[in-house]
Protein backbone atom coordinates (compact mmCIF):
# COMPACT_ATOMS: atom_id res chain seq x y z
CA UNK A 1 0.00 0.00 0.00
CA UNK A 2 0.85 3.29 -0.88
CA UNK A 3 0.67 5.93 0.75
CA UNK A 4 0.94 9.76 1.72
CA UNK A 5 1.61 11.70 5.26
CA UNK A 6 1.41 15.74 5.53
CA UNK A 7 2.35 17.09 8.86
CA UNK A 8 3.01 20.51 9.48
CA UNK A 9 4.18 23.06 12.73
CA UNK A 10 4.60 26.26 13.64
CA UNK A 11 8.18 25.99 12.54
CA UNK A 12 8.08 23.88 9.44
CA UNK A 13 5.97 21.78 6.84
CA UNK A 14 7.05 18.13 5.81
CA UNK A 15 5.50 15.22 3.74
CA UNK A 16 6.16 11.49 3.88
CA UNK A 17 5.94 9.15 1.32
CA UNK A 18 5.72 5.49 1.88
CA UNK A 19 5.21 2.32 0.49
CA UNK A 20 3.73 -0.71 2.92
CA UNK A 21 5.42 1.14 5.86
CA UNK A 22 8.65 1.80 4.50
CA UNK A 23 9.83 5.61 3.76
CA UNK A 24 10.26 6.19 0.02
CA UNK A 25 10.42 9.43 -0.42
CA UNK A 26 10.74 12.71 1.84
CA UNK A 27 10.05 16.74 1.65
CA UNK A 28 11.29 19.02 4.18
CA UNK A 29 10.33 22.91 4.39
CA UNK A 30 10.93 25.28 6.58
CA UNK A 31 8.59 28.01 7.32
CA UNK A 32 11.10 30.73 7.65
CA UNK A 33 12.68 29.65 4.16
CA UNK A 34 9.62 29.06 1.98
CA UNK A 35 10.68 27.40 -1.32
CA UNK A 36 11.75 29.70 -3.57
CA UNK A 37 12.58 27.11 -6.31
CA UNK A 38 10.26 28.14 -9.53
CA UNK A 39 9.53 32.01 -8.50
CA UNK A 40 9.46 34.60 -11.02
CA UNK A 41 11.12 37.77 -10.76
CA UNK A 42 11.69 40.96 -12.87
CA UNK A 43 15.42 41.15 -12.23
CA UNK A 44 17.74 43.78 -12.62
CA UNK A 45 21.12 43.37 -14.26
CA UNK A 46 23.77 44.51 -11.50
CA UNK A 47 27.29 43.04 -12.36
CA UNK A 48 28.74 41.04 -15.32
CA UNK A 49 31.11 38.39 -14.99
CA UNK A 50 33.00 38.13 -18.83
CA UNK A 51 35.42 35.46 -17.38
CA UNK A 52 32.73 33.23 -15.52
CA UNK A 53 30.15 33.77 -18.68
CA UNK A 54 27.74 34.78 -16.14
CA UNK A 55 25.77 37.47 -14.31
CA UNK A 56 24.74 39.15 -11.06
CA UNK A 57 20.96 40.30 -10.85
CA UNK A 58 18.95 41.67 -8.70
CA UNK A 59 15.55 39.87 -7.74
CA UNK A 60 15.05 41.51 -4.47
CA UNK A 61 15.80 38.60 -1.95
CA UNK A 62 18.80 40.19 -0.16
CA UNK A 63 21.79 37.88 -2.33
CA UNK A 64 21.97 38.72 -6.07
CA UNK A 65 20.75 35.90 -8.13
CA UNK A 66 23.77 33.92 -10.51
CA UNK A 67 22.81 33.55 -13.85
CA UNK A 68 24.97 31.36 -16.37
CA UNK A 69 25.40 32.16 -20.19
CA UNK A 70 23.90 29.04 -20.95
CA UNK A 71 20.91 29.73 -18.96
CA UNK A 72 20.19 33.31 -20.25
CA UNK A 73 19.99 31.93 -23.81
CA UNK A 74 15.93 31.45 -23.92
CA UNK A 75 14.13 31.64 -27.35
CA UNK A 76 12.01 34.22 -25.83
CA UNK A 77 14.71 36.26 -24.96
CA UNK A 78 16.76 36.08 -28.22
CA UNK A 79 14.16 37.05 -30.07
CA UNK A 80 13.64 39.79 -28.00
CA UNK A 81 16.84 41.20 -28.61
CA UNK A 82 16.37 39.89 -31.97
CA UNK A 83 19.36 38.33 -31.77
CA UNK A 84 20.41 34.81 -33.61
CA UNK A 85 21.98 32.13 -31.08
CA UNK A 86 24.63 31.56 -33.78
CA UNK A 87 25.94 35.41 -33.18
CA UNK A 88 25.49 35.32 -28.99
CA UNK A 89 29.10 34.17 -28.62
CA UNK A 90 29.63 35.48 -25.67
CA UNK A 91 27.72 37.52 -22.35
CA UNK A 92 28.50 40.68 -23.14
CA UNK A 93 27.16 40.54 -26.92
CA UNK A 94 23.88 40.16 -25.32
CA UNK A 95 23.58 41.64 -21.83
CA UNK A 96 24.87 44.82 -20.40
CA UNK A 97 24.54 45.95 -16.38
CA UNK A 98 20.98 47.63 -16.36
CA UNK A 99 19.57 45.62 -18.22
CA UNK A 100 15.91 44.48 -16.56
CA UNK A 101 15.21 40.44 -17.36
CA UNK A 102 12.09 37.93 -16.37
CA UNK A 103 13.89 35.02 -14.63
CA UNK A 104 13.15 32.19 -12.55
CA UNK A 105 14.65 30.42 -10.15
CA UNK A 106 15.59 26.85 -10.91
CA UNK A 107 18.30 26.74 -7.74
CA UNK A 108 17.79 27.99 -4.15
CA UNK A 109 20.98 28.65 -2.47
CA UNK A 110 23.33 25.46 -1.40
CA UNK A 111 25.72 26.36 1.03
CA UNK A 112 28.30 29.21 -0.46
CA UNK A 113 26.11 28.98 -3.58
CA UNK A 114 24.33 31.78 -4.63
CA UNK A 115 20.09 31.22 -6.25
CA UNK A 116 20.34 30.36 -9.99
CA UNK A 117 18.05 31.55 -12.26
CA UNK A 118 17.24 30.90 -15.85
CA UNK A 119 15.06 33.05 -18.44
CA UNK A 120 13.70 29.71 -19.76
CA UNK A 121 10.48 30.20 -17.70
CA UNK A 122 8.00 27.14 -17.64
CA UNK A 123 5.07 26.38 -15.47
CA UNK A 124 4.26 23.09 -14.09
CA UNK A 125 0.59 21.53 -14.25
CA UNK A 126 -0.46 18.08 -13.42
CA UNK A 127 -1.17 17.51 -17.22
CA UNK A 128 1.56 19.58 -18.83
CA UNK A 129 3.94 21.67 -18.05
CA UNK A 130 3.93 24.80 -19.98
CA UNK A 131 6.55 26.76 -22.09
CA UNK A 132 5.77 29.93 -23.32
CA UNK A 133 7.14 31.32 -26.32
CA UNK A 134 8.34 27.72 -27.64
CA UNK A 135 6.21 26.53 -30.58
CA UNK A 136 6.65 22.61 -29.93
CA UNK A 137 4.66 19.89 -27.63
CA UNK A 138 7.04 17.31 -26.39
CA UNK A 139 6.35 14.70 -24.71
CA UNK A 140 6.82 12.59 -21.71
CA UNK A 141 9.74 9.50 -22.69
CA UNK A 142 7.87 7.18 -20.04
CA UNK A 143 4.60 7.39 -21.92
CA UNK A 144 5.79 4.17 -24.55
CA UNK A 145 2.51 3.22 -25.86
CA UNK A 146 2.66 5.35 -29.64
CA UNK A 147 -0.55 5.07 -30.29
CA UNK A 148 -1.20 7.28 -27.14
CA UNK A 149 2.20 9.85 -28.22
CA UNK A 150 0.58 10.37 -31.03
CA UNK A 151 -3.02 11.13 -29.61
CA UNK A 152 -1.41 13.35 -27.05
CA UNK A 153 0.82 14.91 -29.26
CA UNK A 154 -2.42 15.50 -31.71
CA UNK A 155 -4.26 17.07 -28.56
CA UNK A 156 -0.92 19.33 -27.72
CA UNK A 157 -0.64 20.92 -31.12
CA UNK A 158 -4.30 21.54 -31.47
CA UNK A 159 -4.81 23.53 -28.70
CA UNK A 160 -1.60 25.25 -28.64
CA UNK A 161 -2.00 29.34 -28.90
CA UNK A 162 0.14 32.30 -28.82
CA UNK A 163 2.97 30.97 -29.54
CA UNK A 164 3.33 28.86 -26.52
CA UNK A 165 4.35 25.31 -26.38
CA UNK A 166 4.37 22.68 -24.06
CA UNK A 167 5.49 19.19 -22.35
CA UNK A 168 2.93 16.37 -21.91
CA UNK A 169 3.84 15.24 -18.31
CA UNK A 170 3.30 11.34 -17.62
CA UNK A 171 0.14 11.59 -15.67
CA UNK A 172 -1.87 12.83 -19.23
CA UNK A 173 -1.60 9.41 -20.63
CA UNK A 174 -5.10 8.62 -20.79
CA UNK A 175 -6.40 11.87 -20.35
CA UNK A 176 -9.34 13.52 -22.20
CA UNK A 177 -8.48 16.39 -24.34
CA UNK A 178 -10.70 18.66 -22.39
CA UNK A 179 -8.85 18.34 -19.04
CA UNK A 180 -5.75 19.10 -20.62
CA UNK A 181 -6.92 22.21 -22.85
CA UNK A 182 -8.36 23.15 -19.18
CA UNK A 183 -5.17 23.48 -17.65
CA UNK A 184 -3.22 24.75 -20.92
CA UNK A 185 -5.46 27.68 -20.47
CA UNK A 186 -5.42 28.33 -16.81
CA UNK A 187 -1.25 28.04 -17.13
CA UNK A 188 -1.52 30.43 -20.30
CA UNK A 189 -3.78 33.10 -18.16
CA UNK A 190 -0.86 32.78 -15.42
CA UNK A 191 1.62 33.75 -17.97
CA UNK A 192 -0.37 36.71 -19.54
CA UNK A 193 -1.03 37.85 -15.77
CA UNK A 194 2.81 37.43 -15.28
CA UNK A 195 3.72 39.63 -18.74
CA UNK A 196 1.73 42.68 -17.67
CA UNK A 197 3.09 42.90 -14.44
CA UNK A 198 6.11 42.66 -15.95
CA UNK A 199 5.37 45.80 -18.16
CA UNK A 200 4.15 48.08 -15.62
CA UNK A 201 6.68 47.28 -12.75
CA UNK A 202 10.28 48.01 -11.12
CA UNK A 203 12.90 45.57 -10.98
CA UNK A 204 13.49 43.82 -8.17
CA UNK A 205 9.71 42.28 -7.78
CA UNK A 206 8.54 39.05 -7.26
CA UNK A 207 6.04 38.16 -9.89
CA UNK A 208 5.31 34.85 -9.32
CA UNK A 209 5.42 32.66 -6.40
CA UNK A 210 5.53 28.52 -6.90
CA UNK A 211 3.61 26.16 -5.88
CA UNK A 212 3.09 25.65 -1.98
CA UNK A 213 4.98 21.97 -0.80
CA UNK A 214 1.23 20.64 -0.57
CA UNK A 215 0.39 21.79 -4.16
CA UNK A 216 4.00 20.64 -5.22
CA UNK A 217 2.83 17.10 -3.88
CA UNK A 218 -0.26 16.62 -5.23
CA UNK A 219 1.79 17.67 -9.04
CA UNK A 220 4.24 15.25 -8.84
CA UNK A 221 3.79 12.64 -6.56
CA UNK A 222 -0.10 11.61 -6.38
CA UNK A 223 -1.19 9.61 -8.37
CA UNK A 224 -3.27 6.45 -9.04
CA UNK A 225 -0.83 3.79 -7.39
CA UNK A 226 -1.63 6.16 -4.03
CA UNK A 227 -4.12 4.82 -1.73
CA UNK A 228 -4.43 7.00 0.71
CA UNK A 229 -3.20 10.55 2.22
CA UNK A 230 -3.06 11.62 5.98
CA UNK A 231 -3.37 14.72 6.99
CA UNK A 232 -3.60 16.35 10.56
CA UNK A 233 -5.73 19.76 10.23
CA UNK A 234 -9.55 20.62 8.26
CA UNK A 235 -8.05 23.24 6.12
CA UNK A 236 -5.46 20.82 4.00
CA UNK A 237 -7.79 18.16 4.18
CA UNK A 238 -10.02 19.98 2.01
CA UNK A 239 -7.21 21.97 0.27
CA UNK A 240 -6.55 18.22 -1.34
CA UNK A 241 -9.96 16.90 -1.79
CA UNK A 242 -10.32 19.91 -3.65
CA UNK A 243 -7.19 19.56 -6.23
CA UNK A 244 -9.01 15.95 -6.32
CA UNK A 245 -12.32 16.63 -7.38
CA UNK A 246 -10.87 19.26 -9.69
CA UNK A 247 -9.28 17.10 -12.22
CA UNK A 248 -11.46 15.28 -15.31
CA UNK A 249 -11.38 11.59 -14.65
CA UNK A 250 -11.99 9.27 -12.34
CA UNK A 251 -7.87 8.17 -11.48
CA UNK A 252 -7.79 9.59 -7.90
CA UNK A 253 -11.56 9.19 -7.15
CA UNK A 254 -10.83 6.49 -4.75
CA UNK A 255 -7.27 8.29 -2.39
CA UNK A 256 -9.02 8.34 0.69
CA UNK A 257 -7.82 11.87 2.37
CA UNK A 258 -8.01 11.31 6.30
CA UNK A 259 -7.92 13.40 8.88
CA UNK A 260 -5.48 12.17 11.90
CA UNK A 261 -3.43 13.30 14.34
CA UNK A 262 0.54 13.18 15.27
CA UNK A 263 0.56 11.07 11.63
CA UNK A 264 4.13 10.65 11.83
CA UNK A 265 4.05 9.13 14.75
CA UNK A 266 1.48 6.93 13.76
CA UNK A 267 3.50 5.71 11.30
CA UNK A 268 6.78 5.58 13.06
CA UNK A 269 7.98 7.67 10.54
CA UNK A 270 10.44 9.92 12.63
CA UNK A 271 12.77 7.18 13.47
CA UNK A 272 13.15 6.18 9.92
CA UNK A 273 14.00 9.91 9.27
CA UNK A 274 16.50 10.26 11.99
CA UNK A 275 17.91 7.02 10.31
CA UNK A 276 18.99 9.73 7.41
CA UNK A 277 21.47 11.55 9.39
CA UNK A 278 23.28 8.04 9.84
CA UNK A 279 26.43 7.90 8.17
CA UNK A 280 26.34 3.56 7.79
CA UNK A 281 23.35 2.49 6.34
CA UNK A 282 22.74 -1.46 6.71
CA UNK A 283 21.84 -3.73 4.26
CA UNK A 284 18.90 -6.56 4.62
CA UNK A 285 21.55 -9.47 3.40
CA UNK A 286 24.24 -8.25 5.99
CA UNK A 287 26.23 -5.94 4.14
CA UNK A 288 26.13 -2.39 4.45
CA UNK A 289 27.30 1.10 2.61
CA UNK A 290 28.73 4.19 4.18
CA UNK A 291 28.02 7.84 3.07
CA UNK A 292 30.13 10.76 3.05
CA UNK A 293 29.26 13.97 1.65
CA UNK A 294 31.54 17.00 0.69
CA UNK A 295 30.58 19.86 -0.53
CA UNK A 296 31.53 18.91 -3.99
CA UNK A 297 30.55 15.33 -4.21
CA UNK A 298 29.63 12.13 -2.28
CA UNK A 299 31.23 9.20 -1.90
CA UNK A 300 29.56 6.11 -0.67
CA UNK A 301 31.38 2.89 -0.07
CA UNK A 302 29.99 -0.39 -0.20
CA UNK A 303 31.24 -3.16 2.25
CA UNK A 304 30.10 -7.04 2.59
CA UNK A 305 29.96 -6.52 6.49
CA UNK A 306 28.71 -10.18 7.74
CA UNK A 307 27.50 -11.22 4.21
CA UNK A 308 29.80 -14.16 3.27
CA UNK A 309 27.60 -15.87 -0.24
CA UNK A 310 27.62 -19.34 -0.63
CA UNK A 311 29.33 -20.04 -3.80
CA UNK A 312 32.63 -17.99 -5.53
CA UNK A 313 33.44 -13.99 -5.08
CA UNK A 314 32.07 -12.99 -8.01
CA UNK A 315 28.87 -13.95 -6.81
CA UNK A 316 29.04 -13.13 -3.84
CA UNK A 317 30.25 -9.39 -4.78
CA UNK A 318 27.23 -9.42 -7.49
CA UNK A 319 24.92 -9.87 -4.81
CA UNK A 320 26.07 -7.94 -2.71
CA UNK A 321 26.45 -4.85 -4.89
CA UNK A 322 23.28 -5.47 -6.53
CA UNK A 323 21.46 -4.98 -3.04
CA UNK A 324 23.77 -1.65 -2.18
CA UNK A 325 22.76 -0.16 -5.29
CA UNK A 326 19.02 -1.01 -4.46
CA UNK A 327 19.71 1.00 -1.18
CA UNK A 328 22.04 3.67 -2.10
CA UNK A 329 18.97 4.84 -4.93
CA UNK A 330 16.75 5.23 -2.29
CA UNK A 331 19.31 7.23 0.15
CA UNK A 332 19.94 9.59 -2.71
CA UNK A 333 16.24 10.46 -2.82
CA UNK A 334 15.61 10.64 0.38
CA UNK A 335 18.24 12.69 1.59
CA UNK A 336 18.34 14.66 -2.00
CA UNK A 337 22.31 13.99 -2.56
CA UNK A 338 23.44 15.71 -5.83
CA UNK A 339 26.08 16.62 -7.48
CA UNK A 340 28.81 14.14 -8.52
CA UNK A 341 28.22 10.99 -6.43
CA UNK A 342 30.68 7.79 -6.40
CA UNK A 343 29.87 4.41 -5.47
CA UNK A 344 33.14 2.42 -4.68
CA UNK A 345 31.21 -1.03 -5.33
CA UNK A 346 32.69 -4.28 -4.43
CA UNK A 347 35.19 -5.62 -7.10
CA UNK A 348 33.39 -7.96 -10.15
CA UNK A 349 35.20 -8.89 -13.33
CA UNK A 350 32.74 -10.36 -15.54
CA UNK A 351 31.32 -8.02 -18.27
CA UNK A 352 28.25 -9.65 -17.81
CA UNK A 353 28.00 -8.52 -14.15
CA UNK A 354 29.31 -4.84 -14.86
CA UNK A 355 26.02 -4.62 -17.29
CA UNK A 356 23.73 -5.64 -15.17
CA UNK A 357 24.83 -3.29 -12.27
CA UNK A 358 25.03 -0.99 -14.51
CA UNK A 359 21.50 -1.10 -15.91
CA UNK A 360 19.66 -1.84 -12.47
CA UNK A 361 20.87 1.27 -11.48
CA UNK A 362 19.79 3.06 -14.50
CA UNK A 363 16.61 1.32 -13.76
CA UNK A 364 16.28 2.69 -10.36
CA UNK A 365 17.27 6.65 -10.71
CA UNK A 366 14.92 6.55 -14.20
CA UNK A 367 11.85 7.52 -11.86
CA UNK A 368 13.77 10.17 -9.97
CA UNK A 369 11.92 13.28 -10.02
CA UNK A 370 15.60 15.20 -10.03
CA UNK A 371 17.43 14.94 -13.25
CA UNK A 372 20.33 12.23 -12.72
CA UNK A 373 22.91 10.57 -15.01
CA UNK A 374 24.79 6.97 -14.83
CA UNK A 375 27.54 7.82 -16.21
CA UNK A 376 29.48 4.20 -15.90
CA UNK A 377 32.03 2.52 -14.14
CA UNK A 378 35.37 2.54 -13.85
CA UNK A 379 37.70 -0.27 -14.06
CA UNK A 380 37.74 -0.23 -10.01
CA UNK A 381 34.50 -0.89 -10.46
CA UNK A 382 33.75 3.23 -8.87
CA UNK A 383 30.17 3.96 -10.34
CA UNK A 384 29.83 7.81 -11.57
CA UNK A 385 26.47 9.43 -10.94
CA UNK A 386 25.97 13.06 -11.87
CA UNK A 387 22.52 14.23 -9.87
CA UNK A 388 21.12 18.27 -10.12
CA UNK A 389 21.75 20.57 -7.55
CA UNK A 390 18.53 22.53 -7.04
CA UNK A 391 18.49 22.65 -3.00
CA UNK A 392 20.09 22.05 -0.32
CA UNK A 393 20.08 18.41 0.67
CA UNK A 394 18.78 17.13 3.94
CA UNK A 395 21.98 16.25 5.66
CA UNK A 396 22.67 20.36 5.52
CA UNK A 397 19.21 20.90 6.78
CA UNK A 398 19.17 18.97 9.50
CA UNK A 399 22.98 19.68 10.75
CA UNK A 400 25.46 22.59 11.44
CA UNK A 401 28.99 22.91 11.38
CA UNK A 402 29.82 22.04 14.71
CA UNK A 403 32.48 24.53 16.65
CA UNK A 404 34.62 22.15 17.66
CA UNK A 405 36.05 20.22 14.72
CA UNK A 406 35.20 23.25 12.20
CA UNK A 407 32.73 20.57 10.45
CA UNK A 408 35.36 17.95 10.27
CA UNK A 409 33.75 14.84 12.36
CA UNK A 410 36.81 14.52 13.52
CA UNK A 411 38.61 15.09 16.73
CA UNK A 412 42.24 15.15 18.29
CA UNK A 413 43.69 11.55 18.85
CA UNK A 414 45.43 10.68 22.04
CA UNK A 415 48.78 10.37 19.76
CA UNK A 416 47.96 14.30 18.54
CA UNK A 417 47.36 15.45 22.16
CA UNK A 418 50.70 13.95 23.66
CA UNK A 419 52.62 15.38 20.89
CA UNK A 420 50.90 18.76 21.04
CA UNK A 421 51.54 19.10 25.34
CA UNK A 422 54.99 17.91 24.56
CA UNK A 423 55.62 19.81 22.28
CA UNK A 424 54.61 23.16 24.11
CA UNK A 425 56.38 21.86 27.65
CA UNK A 426 59.44 21.49 25.35
CA UNK A 427 59.35 24.74 24.14
CA UNK A 428 58.51 26.45 27.68
CA UNK A 429 61.26 23.93 29.41
CA UNK A 430 63.76 25.45 26.49
CA UNK A 431 63.22 28.88 27.18
CA UNK A 432 62.11 29.71 30.93
CA UNK A 433 62.79 28.67 33.88
CA UNK A 434 58.90 27.61 34.78
CA UNK A 435 58.63 24.62 37.06
CA UNK A 436 54.84 24.24 36.89
CA UNK A 437 52.28 25.24 33.40
CA UNK A 438 48.53 25.50 33.06
CA UNK A 439 47.25 24.03 30.11
CA UNK A 440 43.87 25.28 28.73
CA UNK A 441 41.14 23.46 27.23
CA UNK A 442 37.85 23.00 26.03
CA UNK A 443 35.51 20.76 27.65
CA UNK A 444 35.17 18.29 24.94
CA UNK A 445 39.12 18.06 24.85
CA UNK A 446 39.49 18.35 28.51
CA UNK A 447 36.88 14.99 29.29
CA UNK A 448 39.31 13.11 26.92
CA UNK A 449 42.26 13.94 28.44
CA UNK A 450 41.36 13.06 32.16
CA UNK A 451 39.64 10.04 31.04
CA UNK A 452 42.52 8.58 28.95
CA UNK A 453 46.02 10.59 28.74
CA UNK A 454 46.85 11.60 32.41
CA UNK A 455 49.42 8.70 32.61
CA UNK A 456 51.57 9.92 29.64
CA UNK A 457 50.99 13.33 31.06
CA UNK A 458 52.52 12.35 34.18
CA UNK A 459 55.68 10.41 32.22
CA UNK A 460 56.47 13.95 30.10
CA UNK A 461 56.23 16.04 33.57
CA UNK A 462 59.22 13.42 34.75
CA UNK A 463 60.87 13.81 31.07
CA UNK A 464 60.96 17.45 31.36
CA UNK A 465 60.86 18.10 35.29
CA UNK A 466 57.61 20.65 34.88
CA UNK A 467 54.62 20.08 36.31
CA UNK A 468 51.42 20.32 34.05
CA UNK A 469 47.53 21.13 35.43
CA UNK A 470 44.67 20.71 32.91
CA UNK A 471 42.20 23.51 33.53
CA UNK A 472 38.85 23.50 31.33
CA UNK A 473 38.24 26.74 29.18
CA UNK A 474 34.71 26.94 28.58
CA UNK A 475 35.50 29.97 25.63
CA UNK A 476 37.71 27.71 24.00
CA UNK A 477 35.48 25.58 21.24
CA UNK A 478 37.85 24.02 18.97
CA UNK A 479 40.45 21.07 20.12
CA UNK A 480 43.40 24.45 20.41
CA UNK A 481 45.67 23.40 23.60
CA UNK A 482 46.77 26.92 24.96
CA UNK A 483 49.65 27.28 27.51
CA UNK A 484 48.35 29.66 30.20
CA UNK A 485 49.70 30.64 34.03
CA UNK A 486 53.55 29.28 34.08
CA UNK A 487 56.16 29.71 36.59
CA UNK A 488 57.60 28.50 40.16
CA UNK A 489 55.29 25.61 40.94
CA UNK A 490 54.69 27.68 44.38
CA UNK A 491 53.29 30.75 42.72
CA UNK A 492 51.32 28.59 40.56
CA UNK A 493 48.59 28.37 43.93
CA UNK A 494 44.56 27.87 43.76
CA UNK A 495 45.04 25.48 40.80
CA UNK A 496 44.09 22.03 41.17
CA UNK A 497 45.88 18.76 39.58
CA UNK A 498 43.39 16.34 37.44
Amino acid sequence: MKQVLVSSSVFFNHAAIIQDGRLVDYHFELNNKQNVSGNIYKGKVMNILPGMEAAFVDIGLGKNAYLFFDDLLSDKFLQELRIKRKDAKNINKVLKTGDELLVQIVREPIGEKNISVTTDISFTGKYIAFIPNTMGVNLSKKIKDRDERKRLEEIGKSIMADGNGMIIRTFAKGCPREAIEKEYEMLSSIYMQIEREYKYSYAPKLLYKSNSLNERLFLDYIDSTVEEIYVEDKITKDRFKDMISGLSGNDLKNIKVILEQRVFEKFNIENQIKKLLDRKVELKNGGSIIIDMTEALTVIDVNSGKYTGSRNMEETALAIDLEAVEEIARQVKLRNISGIILIDFIDIKKKESIALLKAKAKSLFKDDKTRTNVIGITKLCIMEITRKKNKENFYNLMTEECVHCSGSGRSMSKAFIFMEIEEIIKNIKLNTSSEAVVLNVGCLLYNKIVKSCMDIIAEIEKKYDIKIYIEQDEHILSDEIIAGKMGKLSNIDGIYRI
